[in-house]
């Protein structure tokens, strides 16, 4: 059994988790405490200090405040083992595309949407409110904690593409690709060469819904080219002072250039569940509200896309027009027994007492 010491533990390694180009990531045990935790080993730390060393610095930001309440991934402690950094994070359960894999990529209904929705924009506030762009929002990159006990309690995790914005808007002489990664959740003004600030992570989030909803992709683009399309066919193309500015525009479109247009309202209707005739109404209610708030997450304009703060007080969060037109419905009832259930969460009681408490 390999074993790693850092200045205060002893690790004893029982599994590898995961592989990437930069290394590898292993479930441990801790022996001072008999915890399992997730250690991310980075190969080439002398060759990869810059962006290491940036990874750590925003980990460390990120650790002065309280990772349960933002939704951020747990960095316990670092230490160097020779050539490489082994950063000792929290162990968590799967990724919300590792638990659409098991499930055979079925929807997952609204009311889950909306309860992973609102921790992730709780996450992506509390970063805007820090200046820090993840860059990587993706479903891999959204974790469970602990599914059985927690349903649907999510953290954000792997700030190693992540970035700090001292301005308002970055310049992309400064930061391009392959820092930007995921092309299936890349953000126009990214494809088109256009400043950026953390809206992109914003954009990257509603794509991310879509595909809960859908069970596929939005916008699955083999290529940049491709991912354009995708986005113009369905959205329409980004406003003239956009294409015009953009240094990748010419990459893509030509002057004069017509697109047949579909539209983000077919989601409206797409994989209503099947409750009483009665019910209908109330979760085509509920599904016009989180598409309302798609649409308004995947504006072109970054300058006009929805921001965090504002996203959290949305209808389709708040169920606030849910409760007013549909209060005695079931569909409501469910709904908001997943919200409670959520708060109950969040306060650090199990799916267990959560049973017990709801029934009383």
């Amino acid at each position: 059994m390999f074993v790693m010491h850092s200045d205060t533990d002893v690790y004893d390694m029982v599994d590898i988790l995961g592989k990437g180009t930069f290394g590898e990531v292993a479930k441990c045990w801790k022996r001072s405490t008999g915890q399992f935790v997730a250690i991310k080993i980075l190969n080439s730390f002398t060759e990869r200090s810059g962006y290491l060393k940036s990874e750590l610095k925003i980990l460390k930001i990120l650790g002065t405040f309280n990772a349960d309440k933002f939704y951020f991934i747990h960095l316990f402690e670092y230490f160097n083992d020779n050539d490489k950094l082994c950063l000792v994070f929290e162990l968590l359960e799967q990724n919300l595309f590792e638990f659409q894999k098991d499930h055979n990529f079925a929807p997952i209904p609204v009311r889950h949407i909306r309860t992973i929705s609102k921790q992730v924009l709780t996450a992506l506030q509390k970063l805007k409110e820090l200046s820090i762009a993840h860059t990587d929002i993706k479903p891999e990159n959204i974790m469970l904690v602990n599914h059985s006990r927690y349903p649907f309690k999510v953290k954000l995790i792997d700030f190693g593409s992540a970035m700090p914005l001292p301005s308002f808007y970055a310049s992309l002489n400064e930061y391009t690709f392959p820092k930007i990664k995921s092309r299936f959740y890349r953000a126009p003004e990214i494809l088109l060469g256009l400043p950026f600030c953390e809206q992109m992570d914003m954009w990257s989030f509603g794509c991310v819904i879509v595909e809960l909803h859908l069970g596929w992709p939005l916008y699955p683009g083999s290529n940049e080219y491709d991912q354009i399309r995708y986005i113009v066919e369905t959205q329409g193309l980004p406003k003239i002072k956009q294409l015009s500015s953009g240094i990748k525009t010419h990459l893509f479109f030509k002057q004069n250039l017509i697109f047949t247009l579909s539209s983000l309202d077919q989601l409206e209707r797409t994989n209503i569940e099947s409750f009483p005739s009665a019910e209908v109404k109330a979760e085509l209610h509920d599904q016009k509200m989180m598409v309302d708030l798609i649409k308004k997450i995947l504006n072109l304009d970054p300058s006009e896309r929805i921001r965090a703060n504002i996203a959290l007080k949305h209808a389709f969060i708040t169920m606030q027009k849910l409760k007013l037109q549909y209060k005695n419905t079931a569909y409501y009832g469910i709904s908001i027994q997943t919200a409670r259930r959520q708060r109950l969460v969040e306060m650090g009681v199990s799916s267990y007492s959560i049973i017990l408490t709801i029934n009383v």
